[in-house]
């Protein structure tokens, strides 16, 4: 398997799961839901990953970011961006199948 093809499955395994774990999370509470945000945002690109698909992954994690702060604040007025991080995250995938 060529470098290319592994780093670019590396970034359609990571969209995969972070669509599979937003599912999950809207079915959880809010904080339970905010903790699976929060494991989300700590898992980077690949440094040998191209440009366009960083700047894909990057936008992913300040939505989940976004995301779970709302989810963690229970003093927010404002709704959680749950389509927006499906949106985003679906489009990543996408970009790297």
């Amino acid at each position: 398997m060529s470098e290319s093809i592994r780093v670019n499955r590396d970034s359609e395994v990571k969209a995969r799961y972070a669509l599979a774990l937003l599912r999950v999370a809207q079915l959880a509470d809010s904080q339970t839901a905010a903790r699976l945000m929060h494991h989300l945002i700590i898992d980077g690109p690949q440094p040998n990953e191209r440009p366009e698909i960083v700047e894909l992954h990057f936008r992913a994690v300040e939505v989940f970011k976004e995301l779970a702060d709302s989810l963690g604040d229970p003093s927010s007025r404002k709704p959680p961006p749950w389509k927006t991080a499906v949106n985003v995250t679906a489009h990543w995938l996408n970009v790297v199948t």
